[in-house]
């Protein structure tokens, strides 16, 4: 998994969650130079997304033949 902080973008296997300071934080992605975490880059971006109608109902799909 890539993090990136304020000075570098690194890359990081496993992981440990923390709270510090009222905030969820990776141990493992703490960059001693500029001395912030990293944040998580996501690297898939997904398939898209449900197409919702205004009264709360799922459009249904037309390109699928079920």
């Amino acid at each position: 998994m890539k993090y990136q902080c304020k000075c570098k973008t690194f890359e990081v296997h496993k992981t440990t969650i923390k709270v510090v300071d009222g905030k969820v934080v990776k141990p493992e992605t703490y960059c001693n130079e500029c001395n912030t975490y990293g944040e998580y880059i996501k690297e898939h971006k997904g398939y898209g997304g449900i197409i919702k109608k205004p009264n709360g109902t799922i459009a249904k799909r037309s390109d699928l033949n079920m």
